[in-house]
């Protein structure tokens, strides 16, 4: 899916070749401030690097419009940000914003269930705890099948046993909808059994790109 040549980003990130996304998912970790934010960043255009070339599907990114890009390519932040004050609200401005739109509350539903977040569509979206939120913007982003989605510490906020329940629901969803994960990880012992390609970022570069199922 996506090929790096020599990126450069200020003094944050310098990456002399990488190509990542072709698995089914990739998992980046690393100590903190070593730039892995800033990659997921990039390979969604939010920044674009001082120099090098980003490829999505051997075409340079920059020259995605970008609706095109937004359609195929979605990003969770470590801090989603809540748009309406019902839950349902959210999965409803989510798909007006991508310009999707004819779910239905069932597949709301759904996706609650399989996020293991046991709450109303009527319930508040702007009093859930951290956690919650998270994984009310994660449904939110599965209700519009993205193929690739970027993923930055999705389950910083969850105790143990909804991380491993979140994480293994990815690995499911990635196989079963045909979509391409791409995590920033905080818990790389968690992540990388479902994971396929393992990524060390530290100081700004890259220190190991590991291909291989770890369980």
């Amino acid at each position: 899916m996506y090929k790096l040549k020599d990126i450069a980003y200020k003094d944050i990130l310098a990456i002399k070749e990488l190509t990542l996304g072709h698995e089914k998912i990739t998992s980046i970790s690393g100590p903190s401030g070593g730039g892995k934010t800033t990659l997921l960043r990039l390979l969604i255009n939010f920044i674009s690097p001082d120099r090098g070339k980003i490829y999505l599907k051997d075409k340079a990114l920059e020259n995605y419009p970008p609706l095109e890009l937004r359609q195929q390519v979605k990003m969770l932040g470590q801090n989603p940000i809540m748009f309406g004050n019902t839950i349902e609200e959210e999965f409803e401005m989510a798909a007006e914003f991508a310009r999707q739109r004819g779910y239905a509350k069932k597949q709301y539903q759904n996706l609650l269930a399989r996020v293991n977040l046991n709450k109303k569509l009527t319930a508040s979206s702007t009093e859930l705890s951290g956690g919650e939120k998270q994984r009310v913007a994660l449904a939110r982003l599965l209700l519009l099948q993205p193929e690739i989605l970027l993923l930055d510490e999705p389950t910083a906020s969850l105790d143990t046993e909804n991380e491993k329940h979140i994480l293994h629901y990815l690995a499911d969803y990635a196989l079963e909808e045909e979509c391409r994960i791409i995590m920033v990880t905080h818990s790389p012992e968690l992540t990388n059994s479902i994971a396929d390609q393992q990524i060390i970022i530290a100081e700004g570069s890259l220190k190991e790109d590991y291909h291989g199922f770890d369980s």
